[in-house]
């Protein structure tokens, strides 16, 4: 994998293929670094506006219970000890979550489908969304939730668990709507074996009350991007 693997902008790289019919203006056929768009009881597609002011963006949505999923898989990572992604999630249709209604929106994984990170989002009861991270920590879990605005994220993260040559020690770091690679929305020191060979983005493994509420209702996402180690930004 290259220091900038790729830059992916969902509004250029069409993902219409995988939903039916394509969109006037937006291509029509999946091109890499995506290799499928794996859906069980939900449905991915794409659509006009983008969440970065771009011709067109993906919309991710579940219709079946909470073994549903509704993802874009990327393959080109290869066992990487460090890992860094970002994109953009929309998640204002369903702000009116309970504190018990949530639904994975990104996970990378290894072969074997351990995923040394998993990241969600949730509601609070209020009306307001947050997004948790969930990463490798030695025998347990790394985890925190954070709040997510009414409208377009830019969301990025940092996973190293400390073997990669000029690691700067294993950590997660998470930086939600910062533009700085300095001024992380959270980071923390991290006890892990795990690598990255596999990246899914979109709605999957939701609860209960997330299928119960928000069947078929839709998730926007746009504008990823993955590296090794370098800060990606918007």
């Amino acid at each position: 994998m290259n220091t900038k693997m790729k830059v992916l902008a969902l509004a250029l790289l069409g993902l219409a293929g995988y939903a039916g019919s394509a969109v006037a203006g937006c291509p029509g056929s999946p091109v890499p670094p995506w290799s499928a768009a794996p859906a069980l009881g939900g449905t991915v597609a794409i659509v006009v506006g983008g969440l970065d002011g771009s011709a067109c963006s993906m919309t991710s949505a579940l219709t079946g219970d909470s073994a549903s999923f509704a993802t874009v898989e990327d393959d080109t990572p290869t066992a990487e000890p460090r890992y860094r992604a970002s994109f953009m999630i929309n998640p204002h249709n369903v702000t009116a979550m309970s504190a018990t209604t949530a639904s994975f929106v990104f996970t990378a994984s290894n072969n074997a489908g351990v995923a040394p990170v998993a990241l969600s989002i949730v509601g609070d009861g209020a009306g307001n969304a947050y997004l948790t991270y969930f990463v490798q920590n030695g025998t347990g879990v790394a985890t925190a939730t954070k709040p997510l605005l009414d409208g377009p994220n830019h969301v990025e993260f940092d996973y190293d668990n400390g073997t990669a040559a000029g690691s700067p020690g294993p950590h997660f770091s998470l930086w939600i709507n910062s533009n700085t690679e300095g001024a992380p929305t959270d980071t923390v020191t991290i006890s892990s074996t795990g690598v990255v060979d596999t990246a899914f983005l979109g709605l999957a493994g939701a609860t209960g009350d997330w299928t119960a509420l928000f069947n078929g209702t839709t998730v926007g996402f746009d504008t990823f991007d993955s590296r090794r180690s370098t800060f990606i930004g918007y």
